[in-house]
């Protein structure tokens, strides 16, 4: 857990700093100076943009986690690992491009009533979708070499960064709307740009491509493995985000930045999963290899709980700083569909609790497993939605994530529970939750400061002190009570010793 640890925590740290400037956008400028349908338009390009790029990567993302070890070698070259990836990239994005244009009417029959917007800037998913497969595919890259730290910085923070630019040119009327979405676009085109640099500077692949030299009986081998994460990927990722693009269809694009506001406040319980499976993905592909069961459930039950913990503390942490966001927010578009979030942060509450069992299938000998369960989130969350949705709107969409989560999860838990007797879940997790619940009720019954910022700093200071004091006593994490004796130690050392 040493690698895992050292750079989680340099991914959390730039994680969280891209969520203060995704605070600042989100929370902030895009309500305060673009309409809901605007935000709402922007949040489904990216959307469908996302999901365009998973298709066109044709599972590669994934599978370079698990390939990568096998061709890797000491001269750099790695077997012409490259050359596959960028074979099959291209490929996957041509064909891909070529079914979005036989598709064109369908599609925008289904947003010319209720999101007329959105089919105003139907090419502009182009280029959006290639740089994202370009991101995307580098940052695949540059993780199996253990190099994560810059391109979670290019993310969450550079990123960020550049939309503020593009936000405050449109303040200042230097751009038009449109031109903040081609503006927009550019962003990734840049962060792409950089993390290529990265992956130069890194020597960690000699740059050089012949597709001459590639075999036919591996690219076979990557290409079934890549069809079978294509349908697990096509179906988690379109699955995951059917919900905004059937807002879009069904209610129109004002709910959908409602909606898309509160799925990212709760988002940020996904923060530490996504900083320590950056890392922790690698590992566990490389004890597949050398079949190292007890590593990977060590990884398993430590990075669930973890997980489970800080996602608890953020979820308690926005519901009771409510009133502070509804100051912020003041359009009753938004203040009036608060119970999405209640929804929302519990479905993902859910998904993280059980912490990388994706990750753990996805990199086996049996990842075909993770693909049906996935095809099974992908028809759930459909089935659910077009239930939902019509009934409740947009606390409806939430409400069949949860259910959708819970049997994708389901799934997978039960399947490494009896194939590897794999089990990440105990009477901690419940301790945990009562925790969050004690936490809740004192920290919601705090007396409300007429300031703001003071409010929420002090709301939120004594609710997170009690919390992991809590955490702590109970000693539910053993890595959690280490971090704490470490940083008591380090300040101790620094503070008190130092001016003896």
């Amino acid at each position: 857990m040493g690698i895992v640890r050292e750079q989680a925590v340099k991914n959390s740290i730039i994680s969280y700093a891209g969520v203060v400037l995704g605070y600042i956008n989100i929370i902030i400028l895009f309500p305060a100076f673009f309409t809901t349908e605007q935000f709402g338009l922007i949040q489904l390009l990216v959307q469908i943009s996302f999901i365009y790029s998973q298709l066109s990567a044709v599972g590669l993302i994934t599978g370079i986690n698990r390939y990568f070890p096998y061709f890797k070698t000491d001269d750099k070259k790695h077997n012409e690992f490259l050359s596959y990836v960028l074979f099959l990239s291209t490929s996957g994005f041509i064909i891909t491009s070529i079914l979005y244009f036989v598709f064109r009417g369908p599609i925008i029959g289904a947003y010319i009533d209720n999101s007329k917007l959105f089919t105003d800037y139907f090419y502009t998913l182009l280029p959006l979708a290639f740089f994202s497969l370009l991101f995307n595919i580098l940052e695949a890259l540059v993780r199996v070499v253990f190099k994560t730290v810059f391109a979670t910085l290019l993310k969450e923070v550079v990123l960020r960064l550049l939309t503020i630019v593009g936000i405050i040119l449109y303040i200042s009327k230097i751009f038009s709307f449109e031109y903040f979405i081609y503006y927009y676009v550019a962003t990734y085109l840049i962060v792409s740009m950089l993390l290529f640099f990265q992956f130069v500077h890194s020597r960690e692949y000699v740059l050089k491509i012949s597709f001459l030299k590639i075999k036919l009986e591996k690219l076979l081998d990557i290409l079934k493995y890549g069809i079978y994460n294509l349908l697990a990927g096509a179906a988690m990722f379109v699955g995951q985000k059917i919900d905004i693009i059937m807002i879009g269809s069904m209610i129109g694009l004002s709910i959908v930045g409602v909606y898309s506001l509160y799925l990212y406040i709760a988002s940020i319980i996904y923060i530490p999963m996504k900083a320590m499976s950056r890392i922790s993905v690698p590992i566990v592909a490389n004890a597949w290899k050398e079949n190292d069961i007890p590593k990977i459930i060590d990884i398993y039950n430590k990075t669930s709980l973890i997980q489970l913990i800080i996602g608890l503390l953020l979820y308690v942490g926005v519901i009771i700083n409510k009133h502070n966001l509804f100051l912020l927010l003041k359009k009753p578009e938004y203040t009036d569909n608060f119970g999405i979030f209640y929804f929302v942060g519990i479905a993902i509450l859910l998904d993280v609790s059980v912490g990388l069992n994706s990750e753990i299938i996805a990199a086996s000998s049996k990842y075909k497993v993770d693909a049906y369960a996935n095809i099974v989130l992908f028809v759930t969350s459909i089935i659910m939605n077009l239930i939902f949705i019509p009934i409740w709107g947009g606390i409806g969409a939430a409400a069949a994530l949860i259910i959708t989560f819970f049997v994708f999860n389901l799934i997978k838990s039960l399947y490494l529970l009896i194939k590897y007797k794999m089990n990440p879940v105990s009477s901690r997790q419940f301790v945990a939750v009562i925790i969050a619940v004690i936490c809740y009720f004192i920290g919601d019954n705090i007396p409300i400061i007429n300031n703001l910022y003071l409010d929420i700093f002090v709301r939120s200071s004594i609710t997170s002190i009690i919390f992991l004091a809590l955490v702590y006593f109970t000693k539910i994490s053993v890595e959690i009570n280490q971090r704490v004796v470490i940083y008591k130690d380090y300040f101790f050392n620094k503070v008190f010793i130092r001016k003896k």
